[in-house]
């Protein structure tokens, strides 16, 4: 068994017999002990030296307020928290590795998981087993979960964390089958950021426990459900951890957030100029990372590469493109309710407003209308435009240098392609460190790399729809159903109607078993509905393929790094990107002339008998359309 499959297993194992103590003892003696000197107290009592660091259960007389990683229970860690306690080990246990980084601390933050155990004994004492298949709405899900009590044990081991623990806090889910190997689901269930600074302990538990019951209930929400059904898992065989995790970042008055933070993928989907798949993409923003996640405005790099930014060659792209709002957890007295909307107790910043924020002074660059140009740093006079140019240009702090080694680290432990989400807290003072902290490490899913996809000359000339950048390694003879957004009648002012309209054609297509080929413009999955279609996974889930078409009302580089994104990656569906290279093409008057089945005002639901083919040559990130 490997090291890292060891650690794993023993945070997975309840040790209390004497013959596991014996056979574990030896393994255990060459561990971190900062990370894992729990299992030292739990083979053999607390030895001098080795502090305990991750605790199977929490009172108020054992707590340690530095202990780097607990877990409450005796159940799964679920996917996110492995990922998270394989990261907090190895980060120790190879410091080697990353000392040539001199002024960056590289860490994972504390975290308690509530392991499934908890979860299990929440559904069976409030009796809501039935939930699972029942059909009902995300909302009376959630009233049904938030009504029902925790157990009286979670609560008291809750209170005694929250005793000890100042500033805010990220509630997360960490289901079984989140971050998993094969499919991994991510970005389906509720997160819940807290600024946790309530002068009362009750008002600040009351908080916290309603936020664990809504990721609770989030595990048989709609996406989630359409999901599991997609990649043929019982979604009542889905058990919850919970991740409470100390929120990354400073308090900059009213406000809470991190300097940077974003999303590294190990693969890079639509590599350009000299980039190669395997030199990794990043995605970033100022902020909370939910600008990245759904997709909103950010700024994408590659780590070996991070001047080539061929998507900002000229000011006017920097300014169209540039990050204008970010996000930040909101800091006062005052408790902010919780509600289905995740981003309850976060606020939609305009960077302009927070200018003289230290962040914002340090990642931002000049616009000085006047002379139409961007001078490199903050400087009176002018607009600031979040170019990231001290990290990216300048490398004052080694970012791209450090992501590309996590990046090559991550997909060297785990064997395949991986996705690391991170957070970044620069220095005050000149003479402190850099923090960059790992939030979640998970594969990306696997291509379909067995499947030898050729695509010749041939091909190419009779293709109704050429992509130079496609992603997938596929081919699809039998998608016979195309819903496309009508090119004559498209508004971007009317993005979620359209959203609308697509949900209701995926709905019979899905009745009816069928999968579909989805055209449209901008960036799919959006959260920003000036930048692509906002739909959800649940809007779309019974596609076969997609292609995202380009639009010059529609200012959008192609998806990466969104949770949107990530699902469609794990599931192998083929997705195209057309009108970015040169070279590709869509034909509108071939599929104008289709038999259309039913039309909305925006979006046309066609079909094409026999069907239409689709190829995607993974090797070469090229897809085709064949009539």
């Amino acid at each position: 068994m490997a090291a890292w499959e060891f650690i794993l297993a023993c945070f997975e194992t309840h040790i209390e017999t004497p013959e596991m103590r014996a056979e574990i003892e030896p393994a255990t003696a060459s561990l971190p002990s900062p990370v894992y000197g729990s299992l030292r107290v739990d083979v053999a009592g607390e030895r001098a030296g080795h502090p305990a660091a991750c605790r199977y259960t929490i009172d108020a007389d054992r707590f340690d307020p530095d202990t780097d990683f607990l877990k409450i229970g005796n159940g799964s860690l679920g996917g996110k928290a492995r990922g998270l306690a394989f990261m907090s080990a190895m980060l120790y246990q190879q410091a080697d590795r990353w000392s040539r980084f001199e002024n960056v601390d590289l860490f994972v933050p504390q975290t308690l998981v509530i392991t499934t155990a908890s979860f299990d004994a929440f559904m069976a004492a409030n009796a809501l087993q039935a939930v699972a298949k029942a059909e009902l709405s995300d909302e009376a899900i959630a009233r049904r979960f938030l009504a029902a009590p925790l157990p009286e044990d979670l609560r008291t081991q809750l209170s005694a964390f929250l005793t000890h623990l100042e500033g805010p806090v990220a509630v997360r889910s960490s289901s079984l089958l989140e971050d998993a190997a094969h499919k991994p689901y991510a970005g389906l269930y509720d997160t819940y950021f807290l600024s946790n600074d309530a002068p009362n302990m009750d008002t600040r538990l009351a908080q916290l426990a309603q936020a664990i019951k809504r990721v609770y209930a989030s595990t048989y929400f709609k996406a989630p459900k359409a999901f599991s059904r997609r990649v043929g898992n019982r979604i009542e065989s889905e058990k919850m951890a919970v991740i409470v995790q100390r929120l990354v970042g400073r308090r900059h008055n009213a406000h809470f957030y991190p300097a940077i933070s974003g999303v590294a993928q190990s693969e890079n989907y639509y590599p350009f100029g000299r980039m190669q798949p395997a030199d990794g993409i990043a995605s970033i923003a100022l902020g909370l990372g939910k600008t990245v996640m759904e997709g909103e405005k950010n700024l994408t790099f590659c780590p070996r590469y991070p001047h080539m930014l061929p998507q900002r060659t000229t000011v006017d792209d920097i300014l169209d493109q540039a990050q204008t709002r970010f996000y930040a957890l909101k800091m006062d007295a005052a408790v902010h309710p919780l509600d289905m909307d995740e981003s309850a107790t976060l606020v939609a910043r305009h960077v302009a407003d927070a200018a003289n924020e230290d962040p914002v002074r340090f990642l931002t660059s000049t616009y000085l209308p006047d002379e139409h140009r961007i001078r490199n740093g903050h400087a009176g006079g002018g607009h600031p435009v979040l170019t990231f140019a001290a990290v990216l240009k300048y490398s004052t702090f080694p970012l791209a240098e450090v992501l590309g080694e996590l990046l090559d680290f991550g997909r060297q432990e785990l064997d395949c392609p991986v996705e690391i989400e991170f957070a970044v807290d620069l220095p005050v003072k000149a003479t402190d460190h850099a923090r960059l902290a790992v939030l979640q490490i998970r594969p990306m899913g696997a291509r379909e790399a067995s499947i030898k996809v050729e695509v010749d000359t041939g091909d190419r000339t009779r293709a109704v729809c050429l992509s130079h950048q496609a992603l997938g390694n596929t081919i699809e003879t039998d998608l016979t159903d195309i819903v496309y957004v009508r090119p004559d009648r498209f508004d971007p002012a009317a993005t979620v109607e359209v959203a609308r309209e697509i949900a209701r054609h995926n709905a019979r297509l899905v009745q009816a078993q069928r999968k579909y080929l989805l055209i449209g413009p901008g960036r799919w999955g959006s959260a920003d509905r000036w930048l692509g279609i906002p739909v959800s996974w649940s809007d779309i889930c019974g596609v076969g393929a997609i292609v995202e078409t380009t639009d010059p009302r529609m200012n959008a580089a192609p998806s990466h790094g969104s949770h949107f994104f990530h699902n469609i990656a794990s599931l192998g569906i083929g997705y195209l990107n057309v009108g970015t290279c040169p070279d590709d093409r869509m034909n509108w008057d071939w599929l104008a002339a289709l038999e259309a089945d039913q039309a909305t005002p925006y979006v046309i639901h066609a079909r094409c008998r026999p069907g239409v083919t689709l190829m995607v040559d993974g090797r070469i990130g090229q897809g085709i359309v064949l009539p």
